[in-house]
């Protein structure tokens, strides 16, 4: 935990558990939520100072690799194989059942509408568009949308058959796909239709967070890359750090700066005033 935005690091007072911790949330600023392998889910009420265990099978052998939070008390979790966990309760207890969509139209070879598609694949990231409105991102070139808040789920067209790692609402009907070999999407019908951005790299990508309250966009991957946008992802740059050490997870704290953690462990990064707007040159 760090309370001066990624200048200092400590670690919580109590963690139940000795498994790999993927994702975390915050449905208020004292209640969050943590997830991992072996189906753990972690529950905290003082904001991260200690934790609760709240849910764990080694023996299921599917971790969990994402978690999303609503202030209303809403959470889902998803996870390898297709495994889905949800709860109206903040986390203290949950509902679990295998992940299945409706099958979106004009999707060819992904089965007919309404029959339930995508059980057993990875699903390796849960964004919000809004309340209700949530995407997720998963293996084999699977991309879904809910508008109800996660109760019925649909397949969306995918513009490609590679694994979509983050998913990022831009507002509105504006959305951002990425994942292998340096694959980046653009959507702004909702997922409907997608248009390829070049991002100038083949690192893979894994997550993206909106620079202060404007257009500004960064990406983070492996070896190192940073992707800045100034025009609400329409067009990047690659900022490659020199390290080239990978980038798992980003937070933006201010208008320019990114806490980001990684092979080389938590760090800050200072994003350059003037980007430009072209790709950057070639990549790793």
């Amino acid at each position: 935990m760090s309370d001066d935005h990624g200048e200092t690091w400590r670690q919580a007072e109590r963690v139940p558990t000795r498994a790999l911790l993927t994702g975390v949330c915050f449905g208020s600023a004292q209640e969050g939520v943590a997830v991992g392998h072996d189906e753990v889910i972690l529950t905290t009420r003082d904001a991260g100072r200690t934790w609760a265990l709240a849910h764990f099978a080694p023996e299921s052998q599917q971790p969990l690799l994402d978690v999303i939070c609503a202030a209303d008390g809403r959470v889902i979790a998803v996870g390898a194989y297709g495994v889905y966990f949800s709860s109206r309760d903040g986390g203290a207890s949950w509902n679990e059942r295998r992940f299945g969509a409706q099958a979106g139209e004009g999707l060819v070879g992904r089965g007919p509408a309404g029959d339930d598609v995508g059980r057993d694949f990875h699903l390796n990231k849960i964004a919000a568009a809004s309340p209700t409105t949530l995407y997720i991102a998963a293996e084999g070139g699977h991309l879904y949308r809910t508008g109800d808040g996660g109760e019925i789920w649909r397949e969306l067209p995918s513009p490609y058959d590679g694994s979509f790692f983050g998913v990022k609402s831009l507002g509105g009907d504006v959305v951002l796909a990425y994942g292998l070999r340096g694959n980046l999407f653009r959507s702004e019908d909702a997922g409907g239709t997608w248009r390829k951005v070049e991002t100038g790299t083949h690192a893979m990508l894994n997550d993206a967070v909106s620079l202060g309250t404007g257009s500004a966009i960064a990406v983070v991957g492996l070896s190192g890359v940073v992707l800045v946008s100034r025009d609400a992802g329409k067009s990047f740059t690659l900022m490659q750090q020199e390290d080239r050490k990978g980038l798992s997870a980003a937070r933006a704290v201010g208008g320019d700066t990114l806490v980001v953690v990684g092979e080389g462990g938590a760090r800050r990064i200072i994003i350059a005033p003037d980007a430009a707007q072209a790709p950057g040159g070639p990549g790793p």
